[in-house]
C-alpha cells in the first residue's frame, strides 16, 4: 500500500506551523514585504518604537498605493502597533519582543519570519547554482566524509597524502605563472555559490536562540520543583546549565560550527575577506546591492554567534542567580554540628523527668510578668471594647492584573493565569478573594511573596492598604494563614493603539 496517508498526516505540524499559516493568509504579500523593508540590512532586530514609527509610515504609503492592508470593520486600517501585536507576535509568532537592560524593548525576527521570507526567495529566485565551485565542494565534502568513515588508517593516510600532493601542486602552478590563479576560475559563479551556502544559516542561528531559551526556562522550572536539600543541587544544576548546549540535539550538531565562529581570529580573518570580496573588481559586473549581500550574510551569522554564545553565559549567570548559594564544607559540618546536638538532647529527655533542673537554668534570671487574668480584671468595669469599624472597599489601592504580568516571572506567571480564569471579564475582585479561590497546588506561601514584591514594584501603596487573610498551602499539603495587604485587581480591555505590558 502507499505511504500517503502516513505522508499527510505528517505534514498536519507543518501546515498549522505559523510560517505556513502566514503563506496560506491574503496578508501574506505585504507581510513579506513590510518585514523585507524593515529588517533590511541584515538586521533581525530592531527597538520597539523604530520598528512602530517606520511601520506607520510604510502602512501610509501602502494605502495611498491601494493595496491590500489590514482594516477594522468600519473600514479604518489598523496601526503598526496593532498589526505586530496582534498579527505578528500572537496570530503568527513571527516576532518576538524582549525587554532590554534599559528598561526599552525590542522586536527581533523568530525562525518562522526568516523561514517565510527565505521560502519567498527560494521561489522567486530564478539563479542557477549548480556550477563547478558547487560540485568541486560536494566532490571535496564526499571525499572528507569517506576519510572520516574509512575504517583502514592507512587508506586514511593515503587520502591525507593526496591532498597534500593536490595543495602542493596549486603552489607550484601558481609560482611558475608569476602569481596568477587559473584562467578556468568563474568569481561569479563561486560568490553565488558561497550565498546560497549562507542564505540557511540565519534561520539556524533563530532556531538556535529559541531552543536555548525554552532550555533555559525548563532548567530553572525544573530546580523550583525539586524537594531535594539546596545545598545538595547547586553543582549539579550549574554543571547542567553549562552543558545546556551540548546537552540538547539540536546544541550538538551546532556545537562545532559555533566553536568556530567564536573563534576570534577567523572571525576577523573572514570578515576582513569578505570586505575585499565585495569591492572586488572581478565582480563588477554586479550590481552594488547584490555584491554587498555577501557582506550582510556574513554580519548575520556573527551577530547569530553572539546572541548564541551571550545565551550560553546567561544560562549559568540565570541559574546561579535563582539558586542560592551554599558553602559545601560548611554546610555539611553544620548538619552535622545539628544532629549531634539533637542526640545530645534525645539522650537527656530519655533520662531526665520532666520536673529536673535544666541545664541553662543558671543563665536565665529571675523576672515578674502580669498574667494576662490580672491585665483583664484590672480593667475598669464600664470601659468598652474597641470599636470595629467595616472596610470601605473604594479605599483599597487598585492594581491591573496585565501589569502584574509584566514583573512576574515563570512560576508566578500560573498563579495569575489562574487568577484570570476566575476574575470576571472587565470585572474587578480584591486580591485575597482571587488567591483563596484558585488551586491549592499554586497558592504557595513564595508565590504570595512575589505577589506582594510585583505590586510594589508596580507602585502599588501596599503600606497603606487594608490586610487580609490569605491561606497558603506547603509543598506538604499544610495549611498555612497569612495576612498581607489586599487590593482590588481589575483586567480592562486595552484602548486601541495602546501598548501591552507583556506581548510576548
Amino acid at each position: 500500500m502507499s505511504d500517503v496517508i502516513t505522508q499527510y498526516g505528517q505534514l498536519d505540524s507543518v501546515f498549522a506551523d505559523g510560517a505556513m499559516r502566514l503563506l496560506r493568509s491574503g496578508y501574506a504579500q505585504v507581510s513579506v514585504a513590510l518585514l523585507r523593508s524593515l529588517f533590511a540590512e541584515g538586521t533581525s532586530r530592531l527597538e520597539s518604537e523604530i520598528l512602530y514609527a517606520q511601520m506607520d509610515a510604510m502602512l501610509d504609503e501602502l494605502e495611498f498605493a491601494d493595496c491590500r492592508i489590514w482594516r477594522h470593520d468600519d473600514g479604518t486600517r489598523y496601526d503598526a502597533r496593532e498589526v505586530v501585536n496582534d498579527k505578528w507576535v500572537r496570530e503568527f509568532k513571527l516576532l518576538e519582543r524582549r525587554i532590554l537592560p534599559s528598561g526599552e524593548s525590542e522586536h527581533s525576527l523568530r525562525p518562522v519570519a526568516l523561514a517565510v521570507m527565505s521560502c519567498i526567495d527560494a521561489i522567486a529566485n530564478d539563479t542557477i547554482v549548480l556550477s563547478s565551485p558547487r560540485v568541486e565542494m560536494i566532490v571535496e565534502a564526499l571525499t572528507k566524509l569517506s576519510t572520516a568513515v574509512n575504517p583502514d588508517p592507512e587508506a586514511q593516510r593515503a587520502d591525507l597524502v593526496a591532498k597534500v600532493e593536490q595543495a602542493q601542486r596549486a603552489l607550484d602552478e601558481f609560482d611558475a605563472s608569476g602569481g596568477k590563479l587559473p584562467d578556468d576560475l568563474d568569481p561569479i559563479a563561486m560568490y553565488r555559490n558561497a550565498l546560497d551556502l549562507m542564505s540557511q544559516v540565519p534561520v539556524d542561528m533563530s532556531r538556535i536562540e529559541e531552543m536555548m531559551y525554552e532550555e533555559r526556562n525548563n532548567l530553572i522550572d525544573s530546580f523550583h520543583a525539586d524537594n531535594r536539600p539546596g545545598g545538595e543541587l547547586i553543582a549539579e544544576y550549574l554543571q547542567r546549565s553549562d552543558d545546556l548546549f551540548s546537552g540538547t540535539d539540536s546544541g550538538q550538531v551546532y556545537n562545532g560550527a559555533i566553536k568556530m565562529l567564536s573563534n576570534r581570529s577567523l572571525n576577523a580573518q573572514i570578515t576582513a575577506r569578505v570586505r575585499m570580496i565585495t569591492r572586488s573588481e572581478a565582480l563588477d559586473s554586479m550590481d552594488t546591492h547584490e555584491r554587498s549581500a555577501l557582506e550582510r550574510a556574513w554580519k548575520q551569522m556573527v551577530e547569530g554567534m553572539h546572541g548564541v554564545l551571550k545565551l550560553r553565559r546567561s544560562c549559568s549567570e540565570t541559574v546561579a542567580n535563582a539558586i542560592t548559594q551554599y558553602d559545601h564544607d560548611v554546610y555539611r559540618e553544620y548538619t552535622a554540628l545539628l544532629k549531634e546536638l539533637y542526640r545530645v538532647v534525645l539522650e537527656r529527655g530519655k533520662q531526665q523527668t520532666p520536673l529536673s533542673r535544666s541545664p541553662m537554668l543558671d543563665c536565665i534570671g529571675n523576672f515578674e510578668a502580669e498574667t494576662i487574668k490580672y491585665k483583664l480584671s484590672a480593667q475598669p468595669a464600664k470601659q468598652p471594647p474597641p470599636a470595629l469599624f467595616e472596610a470601605d472597599r473604594d479605599t483599597l489601592p487598585t492594581i491591573d492584573l496585565e501589569r502584574l504580568q509584566f514583573f512576574s516571572g515563570t512560576q508566578t506567571l500560573k498563579v495569575l493565569e489562574a487568577l484570570e480564569s476566575i476574575l470576571p471579564p472587565q470585572g474587578e475582585a480584591t486580591l485575597s478573594e482571587l488567591f483563596n479561590s484558585i488551586g491549592q497546588n499554586l497558592r504557595r506561601e513564595v508565590e504570595l511573596t512575589g505577589l506582594m514584591h510585583y505590586a510594589v514594584l508596580a507602585g502599588v501603596p501596599v503600606e497603606y492598604a487594608k490586610r487580609s487573610v490569605y491561606v497558603c498551602y506547603d509543598f506538604e499539603g499544610n495549611k498555612k494563614y497569612w495576612e498581607a495587604p489586599d487590593m482590588v485587581v481589575t483586567h480592562k480591555k486595552l484602548e486601541q493603539g495602546k501598548e501591552p505590558f507583556n506581548v510576548a
